[in-house]
């Protein structure tokens, strides 16, 4: 099957012509839903996937992420977990491409996690549809990493956490990261999951707030040096959510990992610790995999 996708960010425009498993062509541009103006995204699209679209006049055109968000292109409302890829093929919500041509918003996501919460998610539906899991909890790391709970191929219920975005106004937007100095000592981040581990267990819990200050304090005192201290941030934030993760979602053997190498290994070595292994799944080939699992129930 050959399709058009666009995975269309925040911050990064990204689009594919696919046939089967295989991605013909790549293009990208920081053209990101932040950096585009109300009305303006029907322009963009075509600016970069025109040519495709004329040389594709039969193939279907998907578009995955903050795109159908209310910043976005047009809102795509949100689906209520428990939902599998059936559920997001039924709800596409269409756009005007041009003249007779209509491209697809996967919709978002929406679940409790916990009694009294709510959640929700926009693109990541498709990477754990596309990641071959049809029972077992799936990670995706990044600026807000995202635990997902899979049962019989359906996205039952997943958390959110604010670690990634946490660290960057850490490391770089408070005292506490005003110390640190590269290169960086990738020790640190050991150090900083030991730290977690502190606040990780029944009558234990002595507050991430307080081991945050720590970390200021463990640097000025000379505990911990200046190299040591972004890596110890990290692996601190790194090692509270998976604290936080496991409080949720009961400890499995394993995790699927979607991300890139780099994080991915970090997310790893953090499960390690708790005696959970990381299969990783690389990005692209699950997005790819879950916009065909969804295309495949229309």
């Amino acid at each position: 099957m050959r399709f058009i996708l666009v995975d269309w960010g925040t911050s990064r425009f990204r689009a594919f012509l696919v046939d089967g498993e295989t991605v013909l062509e790549r293009l990208s541009s920081e053209e990101g839903i932040s950096a585009v103006k109300e009305g303006q995204h029907r322009d963009v699209f075509l600016r970069h996937c025109g040519t495709w679209l004329e040389g594709e006049p039969a193939v279907p055109v998907m578009l995955v992420g903050m795109v159908g968000s209310r910043e976005g292109w047009t809102m795509a409302p949100y689906i209520a977990c428990p939902t599998g890829p059936d559920d997001v093929a039924r709800a596409l919500t269409e756009v005007a491409l041009k003249e007779e041509r209509k491209g697809h918003i996967v919709p978002g996501l929406c679940c409790e996690p916990a009694p009294g919460a709510v959640d929700v998610m926009r693109g990541e539906e498709t990477l754990v549809f596309g990641a071959g899991i049809t029972d077992g909890l799936v990670c995706l790391p990044g600026t807000h990493p995202k635990w997902v709970e899979v049962r019989e191929g359906r996205i039952t219920r997943f958390a959110t956490y604010f670690t990634g975005e946490m660290y960057g106004l850490l490391r770089h937007h408070s005292m506490v990261g005003r110390p640190a100095a590269e290169p960086e000592d990738p020790s640190g981040f050991d150090e900083g999951l030991e730290a977690a581990e502190r606040n990780g267990g029944e009558g234990r819990r002595i507050g991430l707030l307080h081991l945050i200050f720590g970390a200021r304090a463990a640097a000025v005192t000379g505990r911990l040096s200046p190299a040591a201290l972004g890596p110890y941030i990290s692996g601190l934030l790194t090692g509270d959510e998976i604290n936080g993760a496991f409080s949720i979602f009961p400890k499995p053997r394993e995790v699927t990992v979607i991300g890139d190498e780099k994080r991915v290994a970090l997310v790893a070595k953090a499960l390690a610790r708790k005696g959970v292994r990381a299969v990783r799944r690389e990005p692209e080939q699950a997005l790819v995999a879950g916009i065909q699992n969804m295309l495949a129930r229309l």
